[in-house]
């Protein structure tokens, strides 16, 4: 197997299993050589619940339909 193409066939004929663990494999590969994920963000619980009443306000306005 030496192009994409043949790649890509060749992926199509695995059971679906198969191709969630190449996928997978591959995610893994690609952490590993890349750049580092940046550190999580950490939001108070003050901003947490300011955004969660703003969005609950948006679904009761738009099931209102305002």
């Amino acid at each position: 197997m030496g192009t994409l193409t043949e790649i890509e066939s060749a992926t199509e004929l695995l059971p679906k299993e198969q191709q969630r663990e190449l996928l997978l494999f591959l995610l893994e590969r690609l952490r590993a050589d890349g750049p580092p994920l940046p550190e999580p963000r950490v939001f108070s619980d003050e901003q947490m619940k300011a955004w969660m009443d703003e969005d609950e306000a948006d679904m009761w306005r738009f099931q209102a339909g305002t």
